[in-house]
């Protein structure tokens, strides 16, 4: 959990120093494909964010029935 846990942090750092920003300069600017494309980036960092948020959750609500 601890290594999901970091994975997770790394993931935000990412997403905050790079697709945000590009993502608040593109809107600025009315640069609307640009800004897609950084939202795009975004979605599936969140999504993965998601994923490995929902994969804690199990492991930790499944206890000593999992198997790992």
């Amino acid at each position: 959990m601890l290594l999901i846990a970091l994975t997770m942090t790394v993931i935000f750092g990412v997403l905050y120093a790079k697709p945000y920003k590009v993502l608040k300069a593109a809107v600025a600017a009315e640069d609307w494909a640009k800004g897609a494309e950084a939202l795009g980036m975004i979605r599936r960092l969140v999504g993965i964010n998601l994923v490995l948020g929902l994969l804690t959750v199990v492991v930790a609500s499944g206890g000593s029935v999992l198997p790992i």
